[in-house]
């Protein structure tokens, strides 16, 4: 009777592999299956057009370790714009000739993050303060001018600045106004002649909108930088603490969420485009040796 049961067992194996095999797909529809089950609570994302897994890895010098902000002068590629977080230092690095130069702008402190106007240079500082100078100084910096008190308190890394709107965007990290609710805040000022930011309104990044596409995002997200990708009008912004990438329409409204490998983003603090629209994102050494920043082609 043994011997009868192991042979139907068998001959039931045997007829399974032949049917698999005639048509694999079945075993993928059970796999898809499954896992659509898990992630029903999830909203479906839109794919970006980067693949961030092969990337031209840039490894920078020394000075760079702790990079913080990157951003191009406008139709200028060939040089990307740094700053790191512990000295007032603004550095152009030449891509083709790994060139670093740099010039000082201010004391030690916490840099965040930068952007160029058509006229000004601005640096933020976590602590929300504004620092900008003349294009035209970049090279020798000369006249600083430090914009305090024209945030809320609160903790500050990300700044961009419209070129073409004449328009400055900083986005808290953590802010006192988001405590009570589930959302980022962040703040619009219209860019004066004299480089000076007058308010112009604020924007929200609804905290719920994240939790859909990734249930590990916590009551508050908190974001390193942001940018603007200008042919699709949509916001790039980073977040180094949850290491993800938020993808949003104009108005702010979440469209996707990428994960980001920390091997290859131990701190990812800064993000931008060139003028081909190719992404570049910046990430402090954390525990490798270099600072490095990685471009995605589109």
């Amino acid at each position: 009777m043994k011997n009868s049961t192991r042979l139907s067992a068998f001959a039931l194996g045997i007829i399974s592999t032949v049917l698999l095999a005639c048509n694999p797909s079945n075993a993928n529809k059970e796999r898809t299956a499954n896992f659509t089950d898990t992630t029903t609570d999830k909203k479906p994302q839109q794919a970006i057009p980067y693949k961030l897994l092969s990337g031209e890895k840039i490894s920078l010098p020394n000075e760079l370790l702790e990079i913080s902000g990157i951003a191009f002068l406008e139709g200028q590629d060939e040089e990307i714009y740094a700053i790191q977080d512990e000295q007032g230092l603004l550095f152009k690095y030449h891509l083709p000739t790994q060139k670093l130069t740099f010039s000082q702008f201010g004391k030690d402190g916490d840099y965040e993050d930068i952007g160029i106007s058509k006229t000004h240079f601005f640096v933020l500082k976590s602590n929300g303060s504004v620092y900008s100078f003349p294009m035209a100084d970049k090279d020798n910096i000369q006249a600083v001018a430090e914009q305090k008190d024209i945030l809320p308190k609160g903790e500050y890394e990300g700044l961009y600045v419209d070129k073409a709107a004449n328009l400055a965007y900083v986005l808290c990290k953590e802010c006192r106004v988001d405590k009570k609710q589930s959302q980022t805040t962040g703040y619009i000022f219209s860019i004066g002649t004299d480089g000076k930011f007058s308010p112009k309104g604020e924007f929200a990044i609804q905290v719920d909108e994240l939790k859909k596409l990734d249930p590990k995002i916590k009551k508050t997200f908190k974001p390193s930088a942001l940018a603007k990708k200008t042919d699709s009008n949509e916001w790039y912004i980073l977040s180094s603490i949850d290491k993800a990438l938020v993808v949003t329409d104009e108005n702010f409204k979440v469209k996707s969420l990428t994960p980001l490998d920390p091997k290859l983003f131990p701190q990812p603090e800064g993000i931008n485009f060139d003028s081909k629209s190719n992404l570049y994102i910046s990430s402090e050494a954390g525990d490798q040796d270099k600072g490095i920043i990685y471009k995605f082609e589109k």
